[in-house]
């Protein structure tokens, strides 16, 4: 922006050399003004610089509030659903615990009294992780949702035969097919939206 007055101001001065001494007195005035043109324009210039740059700060740490919110509540979905994963799963793997002092706990007694826990944790995030989570991710929630109830169902059978072990496998098999690919999805996720965010402001 500087060199356009400048130039303008050298091609007067040239004009104005036939002229004599008060010829040389216009040239400062010009020289001055052209001066304080040019200064006028880098003020402005930075002015404005200074502006997009308190913006874009502005901008980022927006972005970074709402990445923390939706990491923090995502979080708190997985962690829902892996606590859940891993009643059903250690369901699965054996029919009872006995303790050191010899007290027996059922793993089905345990299922069925932590159940109500996972509904309500998932009530209370479902809602929120339906407005930020994509497609591909909502669908494998709505496949999670209906793993653990065929899950359930198997729970329910009151004989500990071979054909209730082979179902209760199955089912496990479902529910950690689903636990890997909502991981994977997560993660996908979550690095996509943050690199997103840095990339845009």
């Amino acid at each position: 922006m500087a060199s356009e007055p400048i130039s303008w101001y050298s091609g007067v001065l040239t004009a104005l050399e036939p002229f004599g001494g008060w010829a040389a007195v216009v040239a400062v005035l010009l020289h001055y003004l052209s001066g304080l043109h040019a200064k006028r324009a880098l003020q402005q210039e930075a002015s404005e610089l200074n502006r997009k740059v308190a913006d874009l700060a502005h901008e980022l740490k927006l972005r970074e509030s709402a990445y923390a919110k939706h990491l923090e509540l995502l979080i708190r979905y997985y962690e829902a659903f892996y606590r859940h994963y891993r009643i059903c799963q250690g369901a699965t793997n054996q029919d009872a615990y006995r303790f050191p002092d010899g007290s027996l706990v059922k793993t089905r007694d345990t299922f069925w009294e932590k159940l109500d826990d996972w509904r309500s944790e998932l009530a209370a995030l479902e809602g929120s992780a339906r407005l930020l989570l994509p497609s591909s991710l909502l669908d494998i929630h709505e496949e999670s949702v209906a793993a653990f109830n065929e899950f359930k169902d198997v729970m329910k059978r009151t004989v500990y035969d071979e054909k209730y072990q082979s179902e209760k496998r199955d089912a496990f098999a479902k529910v950690e097919n689903v636990k890997l690919r909502l991981e994977a999805g997560l993660r996908s996720f979550l690095r996509t939206e943050h690199m997103v965010s840095a990339s845009e402001t």
